[in-house]
């Protein structure tokens, strides 16, 4: 019986395997059936939870479930920066920014280099501090010397 469960286990994670190469693809709906299928195999994968996660927020935009499998990823204790980066995902389709930004920061604290959480991070959109700090953001005078330090450093050298 044993070694029937570890077969299912190794079918459930190729399968899984072939999901996130869909995913890479950007063919979420036939990732998400296929991650379905390997959560049939194996419904205790970390995982499979997570990337089933990721791909019910973006397919069937059922957020509070695929919270639900996120979650049960990243309470495993499997330390994977990609957990991190499909629950913040997760997060951004929910609109909570902040919860996103700290669940990329944590991705990042287990690969600084992970690709893909520091794609997610730069279109998150980041503003600078203004100018003159001692004044509010919409002081005209903010805007104009932001506006021309944002075009003096973004010219090509």
């Amino acid at each position: 019986m044993v070694e029937i469960l570890g077969e299912q286990e190794r079918e459930a994670d190729q399968i899984c395997q072939h999901g996130i190469d869909l995913c890479e693809e950007k063919e979420f709906e036939e990732a998400h059936k296929e991650f379905l299928r390997a959560h049939e195999l194996d419904p205790n994968s970390a995982k499979i939870h997570s990337w089933l996660g990721y791909t019910t927020g973006l397919v069937e935009k059922r957020v509070a479930r695929a919270l639900e499998f996120c979650r049960m990823a990243i309470d495993s204790q499997i330390p994977d920066a990609l957990f991190y980066r499909n629950i913040g995902v997760v997060y951004l389709l929910q609109n909570n920014k902040r919860a996103a930004i700290g669940a990329f920061a944590k991705g990042l604290q287990i690969d600084k280099g992970n690709r893909k959480i520091l794609n997610e991070w730069s279109k998150l959109g980041f503003r600078r501090k203004p100018t003159l700090r001692f004044l509010s953001r919409d002081h005209w005078l903010n805007k104009k010397l932001g506006q021309w330090t944002y075009k003096k450093n973004t010219k090509p050298s």
